[in-house]
């Protein structure tokens, strides 16, 4: 083991923060968070005042995890996004970090190393200078070993900052273990004569992070909820319905067959050693997962106030907008875990506008056939009523999820079919004429390489001069829609087949947007597949699909190539032709995924390899040197 001191790039260290403090570090912008008046400050005089302290923990917030674009790269994927690496999105956007390291084929933990260009981006970063995550850690910490002594701060608001600072350090933590497996265990804020910790076990690692969640749950100033007041420095912190709630994702992710099973997902050392895997598989993990949604949803009765946003609380009240609340609405009842980047809209001109319009959210044609109609049955292109206009009479999530033709976007209707050609009109035995072209993607808000796959995502992407305006957004880092999924799962799991309140769970979610009850008498397989298309319809774009995958170690989604669809349109009765097209043969194909190109050590991302070779005890995952 090494000491810090002789590490000055590691990753444990705050930048300009050691035992002293740069104001700098201390103020991130926010109108209510200005410098302090000197620039010679120090830890003493930082926690002098309450105003000083209470920067500590807001410096922590600014570097939540979040999914959108808001700078040129800001997102380590660069323009892209998760989703892009799922069944759900292809990534049309050639430098994109998707493009480049993923479909291409060339992630390496060398590429962990360090942000140099976009051909270098990945999914997280473990290194500091990316995500500054340690830093951040470390401001919780020092929030907590320092906040007593502050003179002007009620003994009560001082408690309830140790348990935000706890939950802070587990959102972290939470988010590292779905990317990495075990990580090394930070419990305080190191000093420079500190040894650097070594990478713990999975066990640990979940073990702290469960306990560093429990402690902020029993601390009883720590509240239920906040209130929701844009002029409020409480609105959007963290609150203790937050910390169930992200106890029933951690626990149902560890529980899933990524980590545990009979065998680890890949052979190497971490393996050995546990830090990848439990080292068996127990039923019992399960169960825990399952505890944890009771517990929520028994504080929730006890405490109230969350629930699914519903219809009859939107304008228009619709369930579509219903739904677009739930995700995209700060303040509502339904968000347990908000993050904000600044008060700002998405529009074509920003950063999110230009991944969605240079083509970084093309959907797919497996995407659209997730989606139910309407009245909850399954969508069926061998159903001669249902293929011939298969954008109306869905579920309300595909009209918000996608660009439909014929719905109004930007001002005006979407029309996004394309002109017949000659050969396909003599395939399918139609007259070309009869399907014209139509689609107007290449102009105004959305531009063509957006409907690469022949279809337009309108997710996160509204008009700006309506939908958007004076709209200021969030990052649903989790919302209560999540965590009846995760119960629901979890009784599945453990039980061995669905029960009357995991079917209600999943009622639950579906009935917000007027979808029909699930069918009961399912076996737990079938189950499980109607839950997780569920999540996708649900979550899409919001970085829940790619984790549902790797969890449940489903190489074949990651190996099957997934496809476009080429939308013609008949001008005589208004009928539609859709044919797809596979996004594995076109000029930007997903030569990762093409047979031979994927392997299991991609569920978990590689450390830095300049990190692992520090030799304090970072092992590097499976498969990557």
């Amino acid at each position: 083991m090494k000491k810090i001191k002789k590490y000055i790039h590691v990753v444990f260290i705050a930048l300009g923060v050691m035992v002293n403090c740069a104001c700098e570090d201390l103020a991130f912008g926010n109108k209510f968070l200005q410098k302090p008046p000197s620039s010679d400050v120090t830890i003493d005089t930082v926690f002098s005042t309450a105003e000083y302290a209470r920067r500590v923990l807001w410096y922590s917030y600014q570097y939540l995890p979040y999914g959108l674009e808001v700078s040129n790269h800001s997102t380590t994927l660069y323009l892209g996004n998760l989703e892009g690496l799922t069944d759900l999105n292809n990534d049309n956007i050639g430098y994109s970090g998707v493009q480049k390291v993923y479909y291409d084929g060339k992630y390496t933990a060398k590429t962990e190393n360090t942000r140099t260009n976009f051909q270098q981006q990945t999914k997280i970063r473990f290194n500091e200078a990316d995500t500054h995550m340690w830093s951040a850690i470390r401001h919780a910490w020092l929030l907590v070993a320092n906040i007593d002594r502050v003179p002007d701060m009620s003994a009560d608001e001082k408690a309830r900052l140790k348990a935000e600072a706890k939950m802070m350090v587990a959102v972290y933590y939470a988010h590292m273990i779905r990317h990495y497996g075990a990580v090394p265990i930070v419990d305080h804020a190191f000093d420079a004569s500190d040894e650097m910790p070594g990478r713990a076990t999975l066990q640990e690692t979940v073990d702290f992070t469960i306990r560093l969640l429990d402690e902020a749950i029993a601390e009883p100033n720590f509240p239920w909820t906040l209130p929701a007041d844009e002029k409020s420095q409480m609105d959007g912190r963290l609150c203790k319905a937050g910390a169930y709630a992200l106890k029933t994702r951690l626990l149902l992710f560890v529980a899933s067959p990524l980590f545990n099973s009979d065998k680890p997902y890949a052979e190497g050392e971490a393996a050995e050693k546990k830090m990848v895997w439990f080292g068996n598989y127990d039923k019992n993990r399960w169960k825990l997962a399952m505890d944890a949604g009771k517990a929520f949803f028994d504080a929730l009765k006890t405490n109230g106030y969350y629930h699914l946003v519903q219809k009859e609380e939107v304008t228009p009240s619709d369930y579509r907008y219903a739904f677009r609340a739930a995700y995209f609405d700060r303040g509502t009842t339904e968000t347990l875990i908000s993050v904000r980047r600044d008060i700002f809209t998405i529009n074509m001109s920003t950063p999110e506008g230009q991944a969605m319009r240079w083509g970084g959210y093309c959907p797919t044609k497996e995407y659209f056939d997730m989606f139910p109609m309407a009245n909850g049955e399954d969508f069926d292109w061998n159903n001669p009523e249902m293929a011939k206009n298969p954008f109306i009479n869905r579920d309300p999530r595909l009209t918000e999820t996608f660009v439909l033709d014929g719905d109004i976007f930007v001002g005006r209707k979407a029309n996004v079919t394309e002109k017949m050609p000659a050969a396909t009109a003599k395939k399918l035995g139609v007259n070309a004429a009869d399907y014209p072209a139509g689609s107007d993607f290449g102009k105004g808000n959305m531009h063509a390489l957006s409907m690469f796959s022949g279809m337009g995502c309108r997710k996160w992407g509204l008009d700006r001069n309506t939908e958007l305006k004076n709209h200021p957004i969030q990052w649903p880092h989790i919302r209560l829609a999540e965590v009846y999924l995760n119960y629901a799962e979890a009784i599945n799991e453990y039980n061995g087949g669905p029960n009357d309140e995991a079917y209600n769970c999943i009622d639950a979610v579906r009935e917000r947007v007027g979808l029909g009850k699930l069918k009961r008498g399912m076996s737990q397989s079938e189950f499980r597949a109607a839950l997780l298309r569920e999540r996708a319809c649900e979550f899409g774009y919001e970085e829940v699909r790619f984790f549902d995958l790797i969890r449940w170690k489903m190489e074949e989604k990651f190996t099957t190539p997934v496809h476009g669809m080429h939308i013609y349109k008949n001008k005589k009765d208004g009928t539609y032709k859709c044919v797809p097209f596979s996004l594995a043969t076109t000029n930007r194909k997903r030569a990762w995924w093409n047979p031979g190109g994927f392997s299991p050590i991609w569920y978990l991302s590689a450390f830095p390899k300049n990190e692992v070779q520090k030799g304090y005890g970072l092992v590097q995952n499976p498969g990557w040197e």
